[in-house]
C-alpha cells in the first residue's frame, strides 16, 4: 500500500475542496444564465409574435396580402437580426406572406401542415426557435365570418439562437476562468504552507535518523513557528539526554569487558587447572582399575586352590572340631572369594569393559538353578524360601543368562544374609510390549532388617552399604548393589527397591529380552501327570501358593492343607489320592512327626514325596528309609519335581528313550571348520541327522569339494585359514552345482548385528557356538524341510562316572556332545592336548604386541571351548576377543589375558591327575 506524505496531504485537502466548490458555482452560474437567455428570447419571442398575429386578423380576413406583408417586413427589420424568418399561413396552411426564404424554409411549411395549437406554443431544436400563433377571429355574431372558423391563419416566427449559445459559451468560459483562477490561488497558498511544514519536517525526520544511527552529537539550531518549534526542542533534548546515556554506557560496557577479560583469564587458567586435574584423575582412575584387576587375578588364583582343596579335606574322614575349622576356612575363602569377583566386575564396569552377551535360555530352569545355590544359607537360618513364577510368564528366552543369575543372585543373597527369621519370597513374571519383546519382572520380598529412609539413597553406590556396622556384622563390600544397577542398566531394565525398617525390604528389577521362537529346554513329562490326584500338605504359607501354582499348571488335581485337621478332613472327603507330597521344616526332634504322617498317608497314597529345608544327606537317607520315594530340597526345582513324580509312572509305559531312533534323512551334508575339534562335534551331532558327511578344514577346501559334488547343506565356519568362510560361500554361490544350496554360518564370536551382516552376505542361516543340538536340528530342518528329528539324551545319569572339576561343566560338555560320554571326553582331551601349544604361543604374543596374531589364536581357543564344558574359558576368550576387535590394546586387557592364562595352566593341572 503506498503511503501519502504530510505534502500530499496539505495539497489535497487544500485544492480538492477548492476545485468541487468552484465546479459547483461556475456550473450554477452558467446554467442560471443559459436560462435566463432562454428565457428572455422566448419572451422576445411572443412579444413579435402574438402582436403580429392580433394585427393580422382583419388582412387575412379580408385575404389583404399586401397588408400582412407590409406587417411582416416590419417586424422583421424591428428586430432583425434576432428574427431569421416570419411567415403567415391562412386556414387551408397556405403560405400567404414571408418575410425572407431561406434554403430552410421548407420546415417551416412541414410544420405548419400539421394541426394548429389553440394558443402559442414554442418548438426549440437546439438551434432555432419557432413560435406557433394561431390567428384567432375576434368573437362576433353568428353571421359574421370569424365565427365559421376557430383559426384564420398562424404566424410562425423563426428566431435564431446564437445570441443564447454565445451567452451560454461566455457564461461557461467565465466560470473556468473564475475557477481557474480560485485553484491557483489555492495552489499557491497551500505551496506556501506546505513549504513552511515540510521543510522542518524533513529536518526533523533527519536528526532522528542521525539519532537511530547514533550520532548524538546532531542538533537542530534554526527556531521554527508554533508546535514545529516545541518538537524541535524536544528532539534536541532526547538527543542530549541520548549522548549523556551512550556515554554512561560506554564507560560501563568498558568496565564489564574490563572486568569479564579479567574472569576469562581467571576461568582460562582454572579450565586449564581442572583439566590437569581430570587426565591426572583419569590416569589415576586407569591405574586403580588396574590395580584392582591385577589384585582380584592375583587373589583369586590362590583362594580357588584354597577352596578346592577345603572340600577335598572335607570329604576325608575328620574329626568334629576338624571338620568345624575347615568349615570356617571354607565360609571365610568363599567371602573373600565374592569380595574379589566384585572388584573385579566394580574395576570393568569402571571401564566400560562389562559384556551382555544375549544367547538362548530355559528362564525357569536359571532362576531354578539359582534358588538351588541359596537353599543352604535359608536352611541354616530356617528361613521360608519361595519361588512364585508367573504360569504364563514365557520360559524361551534370549539374554544373557550368565548376568541375570548374577543380579539375581545378589539381591536374594543379600535378603537371606539381612533376614534372621521369616520368609524370602522370589516372584517371577513376564510382560510382553511388542511382538517378540518381553520385560521379565523380578521381585525378592523379605522380613530382614529392613533399611532407613535417609540412608536410602545411598544404596546404589559403590562400596556403601546403609548402615556402617553392617559391613562388621553381615559382612560384604557394598558393591553388590551397585553393580546389579549397571548390569540391569546395561539389558535395558531398571532396578528399585521398597523398605522400612524392621519390616523388611522388597527389591525389584527387570530385564528387556527377546522371546526365542523355538523351546529352549527339554519337555518335562508333565503329561503323565495331567490328571493325578495329589494330597499337598504345606503349613508354609508362600511355599504352598509356590508348589500349588505349579502343580496346578501341569493339570494335577491338588488338595491343600495347611493344618493336621485339614488334612483329616482331605483324607475323609477321598479315601485315595495318587500321591502325597509332604513340606516340612525338617529337624531331628521332627523325624518323627513326619515317619508317623508317611505311615498314615500309606494306606491312602500310592506314592509320598517329601519337600524339606535341609541338604544333609543323612537326614535325607533316612527319611526316605521311612517309605517316601523322593526327599528333595525346598523350594523344588520343578525340573526334579516333575522327573521324581513321574518317575513311576515312565516305569509303567515305554520311555521316549528307548523308542528306535528315528531314520536318518537322505540329504548330503558338507562341514567346514578349521578346529578339529568343532569339526568332531558337529560331524557327531549330524550323524545321527543325515546320511552323508563330507568335511573341510579351510574354505579352499570347501570350494573344491562343492565344485565336484551337490550338497544340501553347507556348515560354514567364518574365521579359517587359506580362504575365509565368507569369501568360500560367495564363490560356492557362483558356482553352477551348489550355487541353490543353503549354506549355514557357524562361528564362535558373535558381534552385535553380526548375523544380519551375514545374512545380507549370502548365508541362510547363523549359529553360533557352542552347538546345540536342538539348534542344529531347527536349522537343518528350516534349510531342509525332509530333516529328521534327533533321538533324545539324557546326561544325568552319566554324570557319576566323570572325573569332578573346578573347571569343568559335565552337563555343559555333555549337552555340547549330545550326551555322548566318549564324544564330550574326546572334545576335552583335544582341547587339553592345544592348550600347551596355546599357552606357549599366547605368551610370545602378548610380549610381542601381536594384535591380530592374538586375535586368531584367542578365537581358535574360544572355538574349541564352546564345546569342552568349559563356561569360564569360554566367557574370558569371547569377552578378551570382543574388545580386541573393539581396539583394546594388549595392555589394556593383560588382566583378562592373565587369568586366563592361570585358568588355562589351572585345568591341565587338574586334568594330570583324572582317571579317564
Amino acid at each position: 500500500m503506498t503511503k501519502i506524505g504530510l505534502r500530499d496531504w496539505i495539497l489535497l485537502i487544500t485544492l480538492v475542496p477548492t476545485l468541487f466548490i468552484s465546479l459547483g458555482l461556475g456550473g450554477y452560474f452558467s446554467f442560471a444564465r443559459y436560462q435566463d437567455v432562454q428565457h428572455y428570447l422566448e419572451e422576445q419571442a411572443s412579444n413579435i409574435a402574438e402582436p403580429l398575429a392580433i394585427a393580422s386578423e382583419e388582412a387575412l380576413l379580408y385575404n389583404n396580402k399586401t397588408l400582412l406583408q407590409r406587417l411582416v417586413n416590419l417586424s422583421h427589420r424591428k428586430n432583425s437580426p434576432l428574427v431569421k424568418s416570419i411567415a403567415i399561413f391562412d386556414r387551408q396552411h397556405q403560405l400567404v406572406v414571408t418575410s425572407n426564404y431561406h434554403k430552410d424554409f421548407a420546415r417551416l411549411t412541414t410544420i405548419a401542415e400539421h394541426p394548429w395549437p389553440d394558443h402559442s406554443e414554442i418548438l426549440d431544436d437546439g438551434k432555432e426557435l419557432i413560435i406557433l400563433v394561431p390567428v384567432l377571429p375576434e368573437q362576433t355574431d353568428s353571421d359574421s365570418p370569424a365565427a365559421q372558423s376557430p383559426a384564420l391563419g398562424l404566424v410562425l416566427l423563426e428566431l435564431q439562437k446564437d445570441k443564447v449559445l454565445l451567452a451560454q459559451q461566455s457564461s461557461l468560459l467565465v466560470s473556468l476562468l473564475i475557477i481557474l483562477l480560485g485553484m491557483m490561488v489555492g495552489l499557491a497558498l497551500s505551496l506556501k504552507l506546505v513549504g513552511r511544514l515540510t521543510t522542518p519536517m524533513q529536518q526533523l525526520i533527519s536528526l532522528t535518523e542521525k539519532l537511530a544511527e547514533g550520532r548524538y552529537a546532531s542538533k537542530l539550531e534554526q527556531p521554527y513557528f508554533g508546535e514545529l518549534d516545541q518538537m524541535r526542542l524536544g528532539i534536541n533534548q532526547l538527543a542530549t539526554q541520548l549522548k549523556e546515556l551512550q556515554d554512561e554506557m560506554q564507560h560501563t560496557i568498558e568496565q564489564s569487558t574490563s572486568d569479564l577479560t579479567h574472569t576469562m583469564e581467571q576461568l582460562e587458567m582454572q579450565n586449564v587447572a581442572l583439566d590437569m586435574a581430570r587426565r591426572k584423575a583419569q590416569e589415576d582412575n586407569k591405574l586403580k582399575s588396574e590395580f584392582l584387576a591385577k589384585m582380584s587375578h592375583e587373589l583369586r588364583t590362590p583362594l580357588n586352590g584354597v577352596i578346592g582343596f577345603t572340600r577335598q579335606l572335607l570329604k576325608t574322614q575328620l574329626s568334629h572340631h576338624q571338620q568345624d575349622y575347615l568349615n570356617t576356612i571354607q565360609k571365610s575363602a568363599n567371602s573373600l572369594l565374592t569380595l574379589v569377583n566384585d572388584v573385579l566386575d566394580y574395576a570393568k564396569l569402571e571401564e566400560g569393559r562389562m559384556p551382555i552377551n544375549p544367547e538362548p535360555f530355559s528362564l525357569r530352569d536359571l532362576v531354578n538353578d539359582s534358588i538351588e545355590l541359596l537353599a543352604a544359607n535359608a536352611f541354616e537360618k530356617q528361613l521360608e524360601l519361595a519361588l512364585l513364577i508367573d504360569p504364563d510368564c514365557p520360559d524361551d528366552i534370549i539374554g544373557d543368562p550368565l548376568r541375570i543369575n548374577q543380579v539375581l543372585m545378589n539381591i536374594a543373597g543379600n535378603a537371606v544374609k539381612f533376614t534372621e527369621h521369616g520368609s524370602i519370597v522370589i516372584r517371577v513374571s513376564g510382560s510382553e510390549y511388542n511382538d517378540d519383546k518381553t520385560l521379565l519382572h523380578f521381585s525378592v520380598q523379605d522380613t530382614g532388617i529392613g533399611i532407613p529412609q535417609e540412608q536410602q539413597e545411598q544404596l546404589f553406590y559403590g562400596f556403601s552399604q546403609a548402615d556402617g556396622s553392617i559391613g562388621r556384622r553381615y559382612g560384604g563390600t557394598g558393591l553388590g548393589l551397585f553393580i546389579s544397577q549397571r548390569l540391569v542398566e546395561a539389558m535395558g531394565g531398571s532396578i528399585g527397591f521398597d523398605s522400612q525398617p524392621d519390616q523388611g525390604s522388597t527389591f525389584w528389577f527387570t530385564v528387556s529380552c527377546r522371546r526365542h521362537p523355538l523351546p529352549v529346554s527339554e519337555v518335562l513329562p508333565v503329561q503323565l501327570l495331567a490328571g493325578k490326584t495329589v494330597l499337598y500338605i504345606e503349613p508354609q504359607q508362600f511355599s504352598r501358593e509356590a508348589t500349588l501354582s505349579l502343580l496346578n499348571s501341569w493339570g494335577m488335581q491338588v488338595s491343600s492343607c495347611a493344618t493336621p485337621s485339614q488334612v483329616q478332613q482331605a483324607l475323609a472327603s477321598q479315601s485315595h489320592y495318587d500321591m502325597a507330597i509332604i513340606g516340612r521344616a525338617v529337624s531331628l526332634d521332627q523325624v518323627n512327626q513326619i515317619v508317623e504322617l508317611i505311615r498314615q498317608l500309606n494306606q491312602s497314597c500310592s506314592y509320598i514325596y517329601l519337600l524339606v529345608n535341609t541338604l544333609s544327606p543323612t537326614l535325607r537317607e533316612a527319611l526316605l528309609q521311612t517309605g517316601a520315594q523322593a526327599c528333595l530340597s525346598k523350594p523344588a526345582h520343578q525340573r526334579k519335581l516333575a522327573a521324581a513324580l513321574a518317575r513311576p509312572y515312565q516305569q509303567l509305559h515305554e520311555l521316549p528313550g528307548k523308542l528306535p531312533a528315528p531314520p536318518k534323512s537322505k540329504l548330503r551334508v558338507l562341514t567346514v571348520d578349521d578346529n578339529e575339534a568343532n569339526l568332531k562335534l558337529i560331524n557327531a551331532l549330524l550323524g545321527e541327522l543325515v546320511e552323508s558327511i563330507d568335511s573341510a578344514t579351510n574354505g579352499a577346501e570347501a570350494l573344491q569339494k562343492a565344485s565336484q559334488f551337490h550338497y544340501d547343506v553347507i556348515f560354514m565356519d567364518i574365521n579359517m585359514p587359506v580362504m575365509d568362510g565368507i569369501t568360500a560361500c560367495q564363490r560356492i554361490q557362483q558356482s553352477s552345482i551348489n550355487e541353490a544350496t543353503p549354506i549355514i554360518a557357524v562361528t564362535a564370536h558373535a558381534l552385535e548385528g553380526e548375523r544380519e551382516r551375514l545374512m545380507l552376505l549370502g548365508f541362510s542361516e547363523f549359529l553360533s557356538k557352542p552347538l546345540d543340538e536342538q539348534m542344529l536340528h531347527f536349522a537343518l530342518k528350516e534349510c531342509c524341510a525332509h530333516a529328521g528329528l534327533a533321538p533324545e539324551r539324557d546326561p544325568e545319569q552319566l554324570l557319576q562316572e566323570l572325573p569332578k572339576s573346578r573347571h569343568l561343566d559335565w552337563e555343559l560338555a555333555l549337552r555340547c556332545a549330545a550326551g555322548k560320554v566318549d564324544l564330550a571326553k574326546e572334545l576335552l582331551q583335544i582341547l587339553l592336548g592345544s592348550l600347551p601349544a596355546t599357552l606357549t604361543e599366547m605368551e610370545s604374543l602378548m610380549r610381542s604386541k601381536q594384535v591380530e596374531p592374538l586375535i586368531q589364536l584367542v578365537h581358535k581357543l574360544h572355538g574349541a571351548s564352546c564345546y569342552t564344558g568349559v563356561p569360564h574359558i569360554k566367557q574370558l576368550t569371547e569377552l578378551i576377543e570382543t574388545e580386541l576387535k573393539h581396539g583394546k590394546t594388549i595392555e589394556q586387557l593383560e588382566p583378562e589375558l592373565f587369568e586366563l592364562q592361570d585358568r588355562l595352566q589351572s585345568l591341565l593341572a587338574e586334568a594330570a591327575g583324572w582317571v579317564w
